[in-house]
């Protein structure tokens, strides 16, 4: 079993990474809250394909959400604090999330608010989810743009067990693996040799001790934090433009392939280093065009609700080369400018 300590903000998240982890989840919880009530926040499709996992108990409530992107809102934090209020949920409890990273999003930031916060522990069932959603302490909703609405809370465990991958669509899968390869170019290029054949757990434990380091050194994104946004100006954008039709993980591959073209354009990356990241994406059949029905101008308006945005510029990520990245303010307007040509 890996067990990866994170510091940060004052407190410490346990992460533990292990197949067939998720089937001891429950004694291990209970040795390590013997007097807690467990709230377990997960989506219908997980509620569907791991039952064993979901008794429920006078100790236990299960909130079911509906799967995908469109349940992570403020609307639905509501419906679940006022059924936790009814059962009687106090601080001293602790809200369980498991599912992708819509879930972790969500059981995070209703954790973080719910009595001003309780106590949090994070199970990620998606890939995107044990490299980047669960880990960190970033939580958040939708509102217009993407996370608009968040906070930052740590997880005390996240349990990782990588044999849920087993049941994960190809294509969710796949959305993982934009995260995975982003790690890879800009924080640890060793991934890449696990990647094929995929070695799932030398992959997980991988990029979370690459964005546990980052996140202990900055865990409320002053500057070193905003690395990992590499891909994700545009990408967010796309993601919101085609209503969370594009997984996350697709929108981030092709932001990461507008992001190089700009990075070109300014001079600031090789034709070399971006021909090589852009052949990894395809490899792995990740997008790296916009979609049909999209067009670069059209991106402007939701870019300006970008969380990155500081008054009138925004601060997008390029990678100069493997390992070496770099934070460059820039306005909405020029960043659709110099992707005008982008395709």
């Amino acid at each position: 079993m890996a067990n990866i300590s994170l510091k940060a903000g004052g407190s410490t998240c346990e992460i533990l990474v292990e197949n067939g982890l998720a089937s001891t989840a429950g004694e291990f919880l209970r040795e390590k809250y013997p007097d807690a009530k467990f709230v377990i926040v997960t989506d219908e499709n997980v509620l569907e394909l791991y039952p064993a996992h979901f008794k429920g108990s006078d100790e236990e409530l299960i909130l079911t959400v509906p799967a995908g992107e469109e349940s992570k809102d403020m609307r639905t934090v509501e419906e679940l604090a006022r059924k936790m209020l009814d059962f009687g949920i106090t601080r001293k409890d602790v809200v369980i999330g498991i599912g992708g990273g819509m879930i972790t999003d969500l059981a995070g930031f209703l954790a973080s608010v719910y009595m001003r916060g309780m106590r949090y522990v994070s199970m990620p069932t998606s890939l995107l989810a044990m490299v980047d959603a669960a880990i960190g302490g970033k939580t958040g909703v939708n509102l217009v743009a993407k996370n608009s609405v968040g906070t930052f809370h740590l997880a005390e465990y996240v349990l990782i067990d990588p044999s849920f991958l087993g049941t994960l669509p190809q294509r969710e899968m796949q959305s993982g693996l934009g995260e995975v390869i982003k790690y890879a170019y800009s924080l640890d290029p060793s991934i890449i040799e696990d990647l094929d054949p995929m070695n799932s757990e030398a992959v997980i434990e991988k990029s979370v001790k690459a964005k546990a380091n980052i996140v202990e050194g900055d865990f409320k994104e002053g500057d070193l934090r905003k690395l990992f946004n590499y891909g994700h100006t545009f990408g967010h954008a796309i993601e919101a433009k085609s209503h969370f039709n594009i997984t996350h993980g697709e929108a981030v591959a092709i932001g990461m392939a507008i992001s190089d073209h700009i990075a070109r354009k300014m001079s600031k990356q090789s034709e070399e280093t971006g021909k090589t990241i852009l052949e990894t994406l395809k490899k792995f059949n990740l997008p790296t065009e916009l979609p049909e029905d999209q067009k670069i101008e059209e991106l402007f308006e939701l870019m300006l609700n970008d969380k990155k945005r500081s008054g009138e510029t925004i601060d997008f990520i390029i990678l100069k080369e493997f390992g070496d990245m770099e934070i460059i303010p820039l306005k909405p307007a020029e960043l659709i400018e110099m992707a005008k040509d982008f395709g």
